[in-house]
């Protein structure tokens, strides 16, 4: 047997192997027992744990699994200390990377959890396990993403590369003939309307819901420790193809809750801007029941409604038109969708995006605070946005690094400039506004 046909046996092992230990229902965060009020909830378009309402601010950490390889020299034990951090400033809600795969694109990471449909990395599965089960002891919960539509964890596009042969268009190599955005773009949202390449994705997805933890002993489908799986991050869809979008995204929620009746389902859609920039769109593709809660992310850098990161009339303006991006679509989940709204990403670079740590965030630090008092003004009038997650945790990673080293991996995917949107570990200002703003939600909760 060869390293692949182990790899996919031992997949399919931990699924069959997982069946009886599902019957028997036994994780709870604390004393490993199942029960119902362990699993954040939506009812009545509100978040709940424990019967009570459940609001948090809460980070995106990408490279949870790929920090805790146990063959990543020093990783697990900063994996530690830097849940220790988030906690002291009162995170409860981590975005975490679930499912990667191997690319050869320019941009995109140069180690997948899936090498190829035969073939999955262990190592990175178990990392997975490791930062689920550190989780658990800290009461915190993750919101899993479990593909990409972009380029740089590999995602949809390497899926319909398997499924058809056929080369992707590379975004990031334009200059030889190998494609653009807007070809790749269009080759990704083919997972959509390629049966052989979704069946792929779903064969993982299924795989990962019924995966026994290696090290507590835990069925995903049966950990607490996991708030939401998303479809993935950013999924869109062309204009060609805005009905096979819909019925994908409630074809796959349904499926997901088929095998999973415990977790929260969510697409990791941008919102309307990740729709066409259409509202009708957004709507349509969100309405299934199967979808528990609906998704905003807000760029203003990226989006070009920002030019320089520094305190002014220019940022007075962009920020402004943040929170109107925001409202629009808190109105959306509260009066229409009737579900809750979480603003998953949202970040802004270092004053005159400067990426050393050390230099000043007083823009960033500003938006920040902004965007929090938006979330606590909806969770304080019972309207649907009740959660953020701020893109991204750095911690004491450094830019420098790569990969094979613990201090490599930050909050910005490889493809991007190390440092771009990072909160470090030295940024005390920043801090200050998580942990205030986390304390405000805490006392919503009580």
């Amino acid at each position: 047997m060869n390293r692949r046909q182990a790899s996919r046996r031992d997949f399919i092992k931990t699924t069959v192997l997982a069946l009886p230990f599902i019957a028997s229902g036994c994780t709870n965060l604390a004393t490993g027992s199942k029960r119902a009020n362990d699993f954040v909830a939506v009812r009545n378009g509100r978040f709940e744990l424990g019967g009570k309402p459940h609001f948090f601010v809460g980070t995106n950490l990408w490279y949870g699994c790929y920090l805790a390889d146990a063959k990543l020299n020093g990783g697990r034990a900063r994996l530690i200390r830097e849940l220790d951090r988030l906690q002291a400033i009162g995170v409860t809600n981590i975005r975490l990377l679930a499912g990667s795969e191997t690319s050869p694109l320019a941009g995109a990471i140069s180690r997948g959890i899936t090498r190829s449909p035969s073939d999955l990395d262990e190592d990175l599965l178990t990392g997975l396990d490791f930062c689920l089960d550190e989780m658990s002891k800290r009461n915190m919960r993750g919101i899993l993403f479990v593909s990409n539509y972009w380029q740089w964890s590999g995602g949809f596009a390497q899926y319909v590369r398997w499924a058809t042969g056929e080369t992707i268009p590379d975004p990031d190599r334009p200059q030889i003939g190998r494609g653009d955005w807007s070809g790749f773009m269009k080759f990704s949202a083919r997972l959509y309307t390629t049966p052989a390449a979704n069946q792929l994705y779903l064969d993982y997805v299924a795989g990962l819901i019924h995966r026994r933890n290696r090290i507590n002993g835990r069925i995903y489908r049966d950990d607490p420790a996991i708030m939401t799986w998303e479809l993935a991050n950013e999924p869109r869809p062309t204009e060609a193809a805005i009905p096979s979008f819909c019925d994908w995204v409630d074809a796959t929620a349904r499926f997901i809750h088929e095998h999973d009746p415990n977790h929260l389902v969510c697409t990791g859609s941008e919102g309307i801007h990740g729709c066409l920039d259409r509202e009708d769109v957004f709507i349509a593709s969100h309405k299934t029941p199967a979808i528990d809660y609906v998704t905003v992310h807000m760029w203003l850098k990226n989006w070009g409604w920002l030019k320089d990161p520094q305190l002014g009339s220019a940022y007075d303006v962009a920020a402004g038109r943040a929170r109107d991006h925001v409202e629009q679509h808190n109105v959306i989940a509260t009066d229409m969708l009737h579900k809750p709204l979480v603003l998953e990403e949202f970040g802004l670079p270092r004053d005159h995006e400067n990426y050393a740590p050390g230099s000043p965030t007083t823009a960033r630090d500003n938006y920040f605070k902004r965007m929090f008092a938006q979330v606590a003004e909806s969770c304080q009038a019972g309207r649907a946005l009740q959660g953020a997650n701020f893109w991204a945790w750095a911690g004491e990673g450094r830019a420098g690094g790569a990969m094979n080293s613990a201090t490599g991996l930050m909050g910005d995917p490889f493809s991007e400039p190390q440092g771009l949107n990072s909160i470090f570990d030295t940024d005390t200002g920043t801090l200050a506004v998580i942990a205030q703003a986390n304390e405000k939600l805490a006392a919503f909760a009580r």
